[in-house]
């Protein structure tokens, strides 16, 4: 349920609606209350990456809570406008740990208006070097090779030979 709902016009929200809004993508929607980051994150096609499917085991989708008033979004967004850490991501925290300020998107479910900040660690698309750079000698083994050679002029006695000429003579120039 992104944007306006039928029947409501632009700008006005429902009570059991909240909005939220991402960084660095700006994209915005209006969700339910109780809805996820990672389900509104997947709706809006927000840049959010989620391995395990959303049960709060990878820790791909941690993303940030802007805290405070921002009037270029027209949102006041506090941590409290998310649910409170559930018991997976808690035991999360307590096994890999989580950075202060850091939500899982998957776990943190929508209780109000809400900025988030999607960190470059948590977005799919970003940039990912796999493999180790290094410099080596490439031998190139091309299919087509220049050769000069050279054949026997046809003469008096000595009919042209035509492909079977140049054939022996690269035979016998070139091996």
């Amino acid at each position: 349920m992104t944007g306006t709902e039928k029947g409501r016009p632009a700008g006005v929200q429902a009570k059991d609606t909240a909005r939220v809004v991402f960084t660095p993508s700006g994209r915005r929607g209006s969700f339910p209350i109780g809805a996820t980051l990672l389900e509104a994150a997947r709706d809006l096609g927000v840049d959010l990456d989620s391995v395990c499917g959303g049960r709060g085991l990878c820790g791909r989708c941690q993303v940030t809570v802007f805290e405070g008033e921002n009037l270029k979004q027209s949102i006041v967004s506090k941590a409290s406008h998310l649910s409170p850490p559930n018991p997976d991501e808690v035991l999360y925290g307590e096994i890999n740990g989580l950075a202060e300020g850091r939500r899982l998107g998957c776990t943190a479910r929508i209780r109000g208006d809400i900025l988030i900040d999607v960190p470059p660690e948590s977005q799919v698309h970003r940039q990912v070097v796999r493999k180790r750079a290094e410099v080596r000698a490439i031998e190139v083994a091309p299919a087509v090779r220049l050769h000069y050679v050279e054949v026997a002029e046809p003469g008096p006695g000595r009919p042209a030979d035509g492909f079977a000429g140049l054939k022996r003579a690269l035979k016998e120039q070139w091996g």
